[in-house]
C-alpha cells in the first residue's frame, strides 16, 4: 500500500514537472520564432525599396513621352512641322523669368510651340504686352510661353518682344471688377450679349470713346463673343 502511494506520488510529480518545463519554455520558443518573423519581413522589405524606386521612375518617364507624343499628335493635326517640343518645365526661381514682355515689330506672331515650324496662333502689332509664363532655350534662342487670352497660350521668339515696358503700351487683357454686362455697343443703350462675372479675364482689343466722354474697351470672352464694356465697371492689364 505504502509502495502504491510512492508510485503515485512519483507520477503526479512528473507531470507537474512536465507542466512546469512546458510553461516556461514554449514563450521563449514563440519570442524566437517572432524574431525570426520580423527579421525575415524587414530583409524582404529592404529588397523591395530599390526596386519600389526604379518602378516610381519608370512610371515617370512613361509618362513624360506620352506627353510628348500627345504634343507632336496636336502638331501634325494643326499642320505644323513634326519637331520635338520643348519640355514642359517647372521655372527655376533661380532664372529671370520676366512677368511680361512687348512686342517690338509690327507683324509678331505667336505659335503653338518653341520654333517658327508651329501653327501660328496670333498676330500682333508693336507695343503688346503678353503675360509670360514659361520660357524655353532652344538652339536658336530663347522662347517665351505667353497668354494670348483667357484660354489660348502660345510661344513667341524673345528676338521680336522686348522686356522694357513702352510709353504707349497696348492693355493685353481687361478684367472684371465686378459683374458686367459685354455689349454689342459702346454705351449701356445697346444689347448685352454676355455677362460676365467679377475678376473674369477678357481679350483686349480696342477703345473707344463715345459722345458722352464714356471710355468703353473692345474686348472677346472666353465664349468668343466680341462686344463692348464700360472702363470704369474693368481695369486693364
Amino acid at each position: 500500500m505504502y509502495t502504491m502511494k510512492k508510485k503515485l506520488l512519483a507520477t503526479v510529480g512528473a507531470v507537474l514537472g512536465l507542466s512546469l518545463l512546458l510553461t516556461i519554455t514554449v514563450p521563449s520558443a514563440t519570442k524566437a520564432s517572432s524574431n525570426l518573423l520580423l527579421a525575415s519581413v524587414e530583409w524582404v522589405q529592404a529588397q523591395l525599396n530599390p526596386i519600389n524606386t526604379k518602378v516610381t521612375a519608370l512610371e515617370k518617364k512613361v509618362a513624360e513621352q506620352d506627353a510628348i507624343i500627345k504634343q507632336l499628335q496636336k502638331a501634325v493635326a494643326e499642320g505644323g512641322a513634326v519637331v520635338t517640343p520643348p519640355p514642359t518645365t517647372t521655372p527655376d526661381p533661380s532664372t529671370d523669368l520676366p512677368a511680361t514682355v512687348y512686342t517690338t515689330g509690327s507683324s509678331v506672331k505667336v505659335h503653338s510651340g518653341a520654333t517658327r515650324d508651329y501653327k501660328v496662333l496670333a498676330t500682333f502689332g508693336a507695343n503688346k504686352g503678353l503675360k509670360v509664363i514659361d520660357q524655353h532655350k532652344s538652339a536658336t534662342g530663347i522662347w517665351y510661353r505667353v497668354e494670348v487670352s483667357a484660354t489660348v497660350k502660345g510661344w513667341v521668339f524673345s528676338g521680336d518682344v522686348t522686356t522694357t515696358k513702352p510709353s504707349n503700351v497696348v492693355p493685353s487683357e481687361v478684367v472684371a471688377k465686378q459683374a458686367v454686362n459685354v455689349r454689342k455697343g459702346a454705351t449701356t443703350n445697346y444689347k448685352s450679349l454676355e455677362l460676365v462675372a467679377k475678376g473674369t479675364s477678357l481679350k483686349y482689343l480696342d477703345s473707344f470713346k463715345n459722345a458722352n466722354g464714356e471710355i468703353w474697351y473692345n474686348v472677346q470672352t472666353a465664349k468668343g463673343n466680341k462686344g463692348w464694356v464700360l472702363s470704369t465697371l474693368t481695369e486693364v492689364k
